[in-house]
């Protein structure tokens, strides 16, 4: 299996291993591990460490609801991925994507002939989170970051002016990028943004109001 060339911070992969990621945060690093020896490594490592720690402690430094806060996180878990007669279960749909390369079950909202997008369900009003189908040679207007987009390829690949990107590939962009991604291939991302993008270009303006 080859390591990815673009990676979530040592940050992000001590929460995915502390447990404190959830949702598609969380699932976007799982599906990352698995394109990525390296960083399997490092949260293998990580999670080594927090095990021997635990066992190091006494009882005595457990606090007296310990298990009740255990027992919460799990049924909050369950809440957070539990899905509903009416709502597709994303996160299975997603893994199928990225480790099958098939998006049936998925409804597109085509916004023009070779873009399309899905929004998707999320707990957290601090963020947006988003399915990006667009197809070879499409490219999206140049834009910059009000905050935070995490992006993850599940499928194909992108390039902008720093590299290409490609399957398993995580990519964060803040207020000091600007770019103008081109797909590489038919292209499928799972992307997570925290404040919605300000375009920059010509009709960056018209695409503003438009699309914001």
């Amino acid at each position: 299996m080859k390591s990815c060339q673009h990676h979530p911070g040592a940050e992000l992969l001590l929460h995915y291993a502390s447990g404190q990621l959830t949702g598609l945060q969380r699932l976007m690093v799982k599906l990352h591990l698995k394109a990525c020896t390296s960083c399997e490594e490092v949260v293998n490592e990580l999670e080594s460490v927090g095990g021997a720690s635990l066992e190091s402690m006494s009882d005595a430094n457990l606090s007296e609801n310990a298990f009740e806060q255990l027992m919460a996180r799990i049924q909050q878990s369950e809440s957070d991925n539990k899905v509903t007669a009416t709502e597709p279960n994303f996160d299975q749909l997603i893994e199928n994507i990225f480790s099958k390369g098939t998006s049936d079950g998925l409804n597109w909202h085509w916004r023009t002939k070779r873009f399309a997008e899905i929004i998707l369900p999320v707990n957290d009003e601090s963020y947006e989170a988003k399915l990006i189908y667009f197809k070879k040679g499409m490219k999206v207007p140049r834009h910059t970051h009000r905050d935070k987009e995490m992006t993850l390829v599940l499928k194909g690949a992108f390039s902008d002016d720093s590299g290409i990107y490609q399957k398993g590939d995580y990519v964060c962009r803040t207020t000091e990028h600007e770019h103008a991604p081109v797909a590489e291939s038919d292209c499928i991302c799972l992307a997570i943004t925290t404040q919605p993008l300000k375009f920059t270009g010509t009709f960056g303006p018209v695409l503003n109001w438009f699309l914001n």
